[in-house]
């Protein structure tokens, strides 16, 4: 007898949008009220939400969106990104740091044969969509 695993999808989305607590309350709401019905609570899109749009475009910079598309290309070291950005290497890790606090990249260390370890950035999400409403 032969098995086979599924492979799981590795397509993943985050969503940066804005809206309001009351939006997120409702959204909770029908999620609880799903579960009381004892039905399957659907696997949800992670999502980022700002209650004002200009503190989205303020946290999502030119600078930030194009750090994320270069780690889309091929995750990396902090140096190699600011490198490749034209940027100082304080002001990616100050970026990086951002991001990673809010779920957009993570970290992970890598041995570097004959040079110790450094970090590599990755993003958390294949897909990030951002949404405004103003």
């Amino acid at each position: 007898m032969t098995t086979t695993k599924r492979k799981k999808s590795n397509t993943s989305v985050l969503r940066v949008k804005t809206g309001s607590v009351e939006d997120f309350f409702a959204t909770v709401k029908s999620v609880m009220r799903a579960a009381d019905r004892k039905e399957p609570i659907k696997s949800r899109v992670k999502t980022l939400i700002f209650e004002d749009p200009l503190d989205m475009l303020h946290f999502l910079s030119k600078a930030k969106l194009i750090l994320i598309n270069r780690i889309r290309q091929q995750p990396d070291s902090i140096k190699n990104l600011a490198r490749d950005t034209h940027r100082k290497v304080t002001a990616v890790s100050r970026d990086i740091n951002e991001l990673e606090k809010v779920g957009i990249v993570k970290t992970h260390n890598v041995i570097n044969p004959g040079h110790g370890r450094h970090k590599i950035i990755e993003l958390t999400a294949t897909e990030l969509k951002l949404e405004a409403s103003i």
